[in-house]
């Protein structure tokens, strides 16, 4: 169910409304919002809850099973569970572009691993984001052997909170549950919840919509009909619609849980201020990051053991994977790895270098920032593309410098500079806003925010598009 649907307006006001009465009473409402979360993936899809129903299940008996168990054994459960995980996904997102490739390097004689029922299975929505939590879950618990174990209906609970279930952020046990047993909403925290929810509307239906479907569209599935700055163009929109498109939702979701009394970690923090990649990396989609850093950079050896080089890249990689398997997030996500390599490289070659000169300073920043900038903008094509091809044909007519071909609004430049801009003052502008909104009596807060989403809801257009990451 999308967020910016009528439909989503009609299934929250009643939960909201009968959690407040249920929250002082943490069985009643344990079982009420695991209802919740179950109606409100099952409108996305009844097919795709059996999938989150067995990811709850395997994550719970594992914990059970390695209860007062060897190292050993438990080692076993840990690993054998995240098999599961990782066939399950490797399965939804690789079995078809596996099948078709092994047709193509051996024959007809291996047509048979293109079954069509098999090939026609839709990954379950929201199956990359809760597995990773399920997983966060089950290693926490190999981990720590102190924690005590949930019971199936508290996990199931964890994994399909309906406001992360289907883009995250990916949460962690020890977020969640505490504030399903104590928290309750404040006072703050409805003016809070209020303002992130327009926020994020704002930024799906107003400038991700209008950057995609006025330029950034037409750009990739036909370059060679825009001129190279057209082109050019594209790039730096798709670099804001895709920052506006998912930290909107980001947005939506971390309101409508704090509506709730529920404090979501942020995934966004002003990401295109970054003067480097690594930095980058801390700011946009921290949830992920973190999780990767977490469960995989840090096991591999991090920068302590081994090479630091190799781990980041191994890293990288299958963050790019995690996305699908066009070769796009392969390329994507290698080229991520060996930047922050770069970078690494040379941090640790400058570290006894000072500039003292604040003039100088400054402008090593803006050469850190304009070159940060663009690489990140020029490998999101690789992600945007849906193919490797489609990715060097836009490039290709960036680099062409050609005049002739469609060109691009005005507008289109206006909204670009303006999201760059929202990604340094976005922070601010939130909190400006939030300090508007408390000195309001409630119910003058319920009337400017019905006018605000009517005036949103009427600068989009008929139709919103689904959020890009509602695919992963």
């Amino acid at each position: 169910m999308n967020f910016v649907t009528t439909s989503f307006v009609i299934f929250f006001l009643p939960v909201l409304c009968i959690g407040w009465g249920l929250r002082r009473n943490y069985k009643m409402y344990t079982w009420f919002l695991l209802v919740a979360n179950l109606l409100f993936y099952a409108l996305a899809g009844v097919g795709y809850l059996p999938f989150l129903l067995f990811i709850a299940f395997i994550n719970w008996i594992c914990v059970r099973a390695m209860e007062r168990k060897g190292r050993r054994k438990r080692l076993i459960m840990v690993s054998a569970t995240v098999a599961a995980h990782v066939f399950i996904l490797a399965f939804f997102k690789y079995y078809e572009a596996a099948a078709l490739g092994l047709v193509e390097l051996i024959g007809p004689s291996a047509q048979w691993l293109v079954n069509p029922y098999l090939a026609s299975w839709v990954l379950p929505v929201g199956l990359s984001f809760y597995s990773f939590q399920g997983l966060s879950y089950t290693i926490d618990h190999y981990r720590e052997e102190g924690l005590a174990p949930r019971s199936y209906a508290q996990v199931l609970c964890f994994l399909s909170f309906f406001p992360t279930v289907m883009s995250g952020p990916i949460m962690r046990e020890s977020t969640f549950f505490p504030q399903l047993r104590t928290s309750f909403a404040g006072e703050e925290d409805f003016p809070e919840g209020v303002v992130l929810i327009l926020s994020g509307l704002f930024k799906k239906v107003v400038m991700a919509t209008y950057l995609q479907s006025h330029l950034v569209d037409g750009v990739f599935a036909a370059p060679d009909e825009y001129s190279s700055a057209a082109a050019l163009m594209a790039v730096y929109a798709y670099s804001v619609q895709i920052y506006c498109d998912f930290s909107g939702y980001t947005n939506i979701a971390m309101g409508v849980a704090q509506l709730m009394g529920f404090h979501i970690p942020k995934n966004f923090d002003e990401p295109y201020r970054s003067l480097s990649l690594q930095e980058f990396w801390h700011r946009w989609h921290i949830s992920l990051s973190t999780w990767l850093r977490d469960y995989l950079y840090i096991p591999l050896g991090g920068s302590r053991k081994g090479n630091r080089y190799v781990n980041l890249m191994i890293t990288m990689i299958i963050g790019g994977l995690w996305h699908g398997s066009s070769l796009g997030f392969l390329v994507w996500g290698t080229l991520h790895g060996a930047g922050l390599a770069v970078v690494h490289a040379w941090h640790r070659l400058s570290a006894g270098w000072q500039v003292r000169n604040h003039a100088l300073r400054g402008l090593g920043n803006v050469i850190s920032w304009v070159i940060t900038m663009h690489v990140v903008a020029l490998l999101w094509v690789f992600f945007r593309a849906e193919t490797l091809t489609d990715a060097l044909a836009v490039l290709g007519r960036v680099a062409e410098g050609a005049s002739e071909g469609e060109g691009f609004p005005l507008a289109v430049l206006v909204a670009t500079v303006w999201g760059v801009l929202l990604s340094f003052c976005g922070t601010k502008l939130y909190r400006w806003t939030v300090r508007g909104m408390s000195v309001l009596p409630w119910a003058v807060q319920g009337v400017v925010a019905g006018l605000v989403v009517a005036f949103i809801m009427n600068l989009g257009p008929d139709g919103i598009l689904p959020f890009i990451y509602m695919r992963f």
